[in-house]
């Protein structure tokens, strides 16, 4: 009796009724990993050199056209290709430069600058999106790791029973075929150590290559938290997620840069000035200097200036319904993500208050008839088998809870878990 009990407090560690590591644990090695993958995941490293490219553009922008030089030689006879016969004839450098109409220069400045809003708000989400995932996969391993232990546990109490069972046929006080059932328990718990082994490496490697790092890297095994996690509420949470969140961010640079590209076209209507100056040499007669001042004529062509802005005016119209859609989306996934928590951290009350004690009871109840004869040695063994079914569902459902946690953080943006980034708005 004193075995099995201690082989049941073995087996529900994980549920937080002797926690082995303290809880600051779990918390620094979640806070490195998403560290690590947001300093070296190459995703980051490729949004921050679009940043860079997005911000290099907006010197670029405002700058007036380049400068145009004209060399050569006029008004050469061809009859005699001579540079003094003719007074015409002349050497000539021309400098030509356009000078935008007014407001061109700033609105593409403009333009730019809401183009690095877009980026950075884009890349804040993304950095939020992939914290989260390492955080999901942390959780998943968790998880992971937490059945592999009950597995384990389950085999050796097996084990041990059908050590059992073989000395008490061999006395002649048990049929062969607990033998026989004993031994076909611990061959189907080492089948699926088997599978969640594999798992386990999949979700290991799932967890490095976020970091940047091999897949075959080894991964620690990970201790499911003591504690549930704690999220604000939904519609506190969703209040703050609609004004703060990257997606939301994002959607409305989105907004930004499409109001100052309609602005461009619109401003397409304004003709450019060419300023054109000269200087030109002839061999035996006086040098000519000269100059002109040009106009673009963009209203001969209205239709591609009525296309330019009709084009604008859609690109405008889509970016405003994609920051609808990105509120909508939010809402839709915070409260998916929620509702994934609250099952899951129901369903881990239920199992901890109520169904693992009465499979415990059950378990203890088993193993006495079984002592003293009352049961057969299937009835002890499946209600052993049972108790770790009910174990293991537990801390799936545990694990399920932080995954939805992290689900949390990625729809909303929020800073939830240790080592999720803080989002500011400006």
């Amino acid at each position: 009796m004193r075995a099995f009990r201690l082989s049941l407090i073995v087996a529900m560690t994980f549920v937080g009724v002797a926690a082995l590591a303290e809880e600051p644990d779990w918390k620094t090695r979640l806070a490195a990993a998403v560290s690590r993958a947001v300093a070296q995941n190459p995703s980051i490293v490729e949004m921050e050199a679009r940043i860079e490219a997005a911000r290099q553009r907006t010197e670029q922008a405002g700058a007036l056209p380049d400068t145009e030089i004209e060399i050569g030689i006029q008004d050469i006879p061809p009859s005699d290709f001579s540079f003094s016969r003719d007074d015409f004839t002349m050497e000539k450098i021309l400098a030509r430069q356009a000078f935008p109409a007014a407001g061109k220069r700033p609105a593409r400045t403009r333009f730019a600058e809401a183009e690095v809003a877009a980026t950075e708000a884009e890349h804040m989400r993304h950095v939020v999106e992939l914290a989260a995932e390492v955080a999901d996969a942390f959780f998943a391993l968790a998880g992971v790791d937490a059945r592999s232990r009950i597995l384990e546990a389950s085999r050796e109490r097996l084990r041990s029973a059908a050590s059992a069972a073989s000395e008490r046929y061999r006395v002649g006080k048990g049929p062969q075929a607990d033998v026989l059932r004993a031994n076909l328990e611990v061959t189907s718990v080492e089948e699926k150590l088997v599978g969640i082994a594999a798992e386990r490496r999949a979700a290991a490697a799932r967890f490095n290559t976020l970091q940047a790092l091999s897949s075959s890297v080894p991964v620690a095994p990970v201790e499911l938290p003591a504690d549930a996690p704690r999220v604000p509420p939904f519609e506190t949470a969703l209040a703050q997620a609609l004004s703060e969140s990257p997606g939301v961010a994002a959607a409305e640079a989105s907004v930004r840069r499409a109001e100052e590209r309609l602005e461009l076209a619109r401003l397409e209507r304004r003709p450019d000035f060419i300023a054109t100056a000269y200087y030109a040499a002839r061999v035996d007669y006086d040098d000519f200097i000269g100059a002109f001042l040009g106009l673009s004529l963009p209203f001969l062509q209205p239709g591609r200036l009525k296309a330019r802005e009709a084009e604008g005016e859609a690109e405008l119209s889509g970016a405003r319904a994609g920051l609808s859609m990105a509120r909508n989306d939010i809402e839709r996934s915070a409260a998916e993500a929620y509702a994934e928590l609250e099952r899951a951290l129901e369903q881990s009350r239920l199992y901890a208050s109520s169904i693992l004690p009465q499979a415990e009871t059950t378990a203890l109840a088993a193993r006495e008839a079984y002592v003293v004869g009352q049961v057969d040695f299937l009835t002890y063994i499946r209600s052993a088998l049972d108790l770790d079914a009910y174990v293991a569902e537990l801390a799936d459902r545990r694990s399920q809870a932080w995954r939805a946690a992290a689900a949390v953080q990625r729809a909303t943006g929020l800073s939830i878990l240790p080592g999720m980034p803080e989002v500011t708005r400006e």
